[in-house]
């Protein structure tokens, strides 16, 4: 009976160290695991959108192959446009800023039975953290998201009105670029001559004294391509 039970054990264990063994399972599609989600939504991916997405590219074991993190640089990318592995195409659209997510991609929708150069072996299934801090269209314009209006209005901005305002300059994902309240000063300037970006010019236009707007900007209107120095990078939207 002991000696029954012992073989019983030892089988048991070797078909545990077996499982444990095992080659990952073959997937038909891409899986998406949502592992953060933002409580808003500030903008969803869609086709033909240019994003920006830090990522960490693994192997099923875990082991890295890649990662824009060690490159201190995003992936700036154009989605739905063969830019990209046809997995990470697919899997971007519909991300939100902000949100992260774990990207599980088949060999076929990935780099299949060639493989990439000594990175990636042939029918590798590839594992994508990826985290979405940026979207914009080429067809994108200003816009403008008024929350405050004062009980009257006397004047409205015109063009070659002299302006004085304070504003927050933050990236889509939040991130905190610029404030002329940290500086104690308001911003005072001329708008529709020049002075200012495009799309400032377009959104100080026909506010009052004492209204508040959030004025959203592609980079085209923004600090394109570009940037600003070390604050803003290559295809950063803005919010002020």
């Amino acid at each position: 009976m002991i000696k029954c039970a012992l073989g019983m054990l030892t089988l048991s264990l070797l078909v545990t160290f077996a499982a444990c063994n095992a080659p990952p399972v073959p997937l038909d599609d891409i899986l998406i695991e949502k592992t953060f989600v933002p409580e808003q939504c500030v903008r969803a991916v869609k086709v033909g959108d240019l994003v920006r997405y830090h990522y960490i590219g693994m192997f099923p074991d875990g082991k890295k192959f890649d990662s824009s993190y060690d490159r201190s640089s995003t992936y700036n990318v154009f989605v739905g446009k063969k830019q990209l592995i046809e997995g990470m195409d697919k899997a971007l659209v519909g991300m939100c800023v902000n949100e992260r997510s774990l990207i599980k991609i088949p060999p076929h929708l990935a780099y299949g039975k060639q493989g990439y150069g000594d990175i990636i072996p042939p029918d590798s299934i590839l594992h994508f953290d990826v985290l979405l801090l940026d979207v914009w269209n080429p067809d994108d314009d200003v816009q403008i998201n008024t929350y405050y209006t004062p009980p009257t209005c006397s004047r409205k901005v015109e063009v070659s009105d002299f302006v004085r305002y304070h504003y927050n300059g933050t990236l889509l994902d939040g991130t905190l670029f610029d404030s002329s309240h940290t500086r104690m000063r308001t911003y005072d300037t001329y708008v529709g001559i020049g002075w200012l970006i495009a799309g400032m010019d377009q959104g100080l236009l026909g506010m009052c004294v004492g209204e508040r707007r959030i004025i959203t900007m592609p980079p085209s209107l923004g600090y394109g391509e570009n940037g600003d120095g070390q604050c803003l990078q290559l295809s950063q939207g803005h919010f002020f």
